[in-house]
C-alpha cells in the first residue's frame, strides 16, 4: 500500500509517498510567481502510485494573517484538492492540530525536521535546509495517514 501526504503552500509545500519499504519526498510543484502547478502535481501523484490514500493538511484562516496571504493559501489549497481529485485518489483532509498531536510534535518549527529525520534517516540529505520543513511535514502527514489504515 502507498500512502501520501501533502503540506500545502502557495510558493512552497511538500509531497511525500510512503510504501511498504520506501519513502519519497518532493517539493510541491508551484509556479515561480506562486500557485500550484495542478498538472505537475497530478503527474507526480500518478508517477508515484497507485496511491491508496492521500492526506492533505487542511488550511484555514489564521488570526492576524493578512487578507492577501489568506486568499493565496486558500487558492493553493483549492488547486491541490483539484489536482488530487483529478487523479481519482481517495483523500482525507486533516487539520494540523490533529496530525501533530498524534505525532507528539512540539510547537517549534524545527521539530518536524528532527522527527522526520528520525523516522526516515535515508532522506536526511533532502531535509537539511530550513525550507525543507515542508517536506518534513509532508512525510509526517503521510506517516499519520499510514497509521490510520
Amino acid at each position: 500500500m502507498i500512502f501520501a501526504g501533502i503540506d500545502c503552500g502557495y510558493r512552497t509545500g511538500g509531497v511525500a509517498f510512503l510504501g511498504e519499504d520506501s519513502a519519497k519526498v518532493f517539493d510541491l510543484p508551484v509556479f515561480s510567481e506562486g500557485g500550484v502547478d495542478v498538472m505537475a502535481l497530478a503527474s507526480l501523484i500518478g508517477e508515484n502510485g497507485p496511491v491508496d490514500h492521500l492526506y492533505i493538511e487542511k488550511q484555514q484562516a489564521m488570526p492576524r494573517q493578512g487578507v492577501s496571504s489568506t486568499f493565496k493559501l486558500g487558492y493553493a489549497f483549492g488547486q491541490i484538492v483539484t489536482a488530487v481529485a483529478l487523479t481519482r485518489t481517495p483523500y482525507t483532509l486533516v487539520t494540523p492540530p490533529v496530525w501533530k498531536r498524534s505525532m507528539n510534535l512540539p510547537k517549534d518549527k524545527d521539530a518536524a525536521m528532527r522527527l522526520a529525520i528520525q523516522w526516515f534517516p535515508e532522506l536526511a540529505a533532502q531535509l537539511k535546509r530550513k525550507k525543507d520543513e515542508h517536506r518534513a511535514e509532508a512525510l509526517l502527514i503521510a506517516l499519520y495517514g499510514k497509521g490510520k489504515a
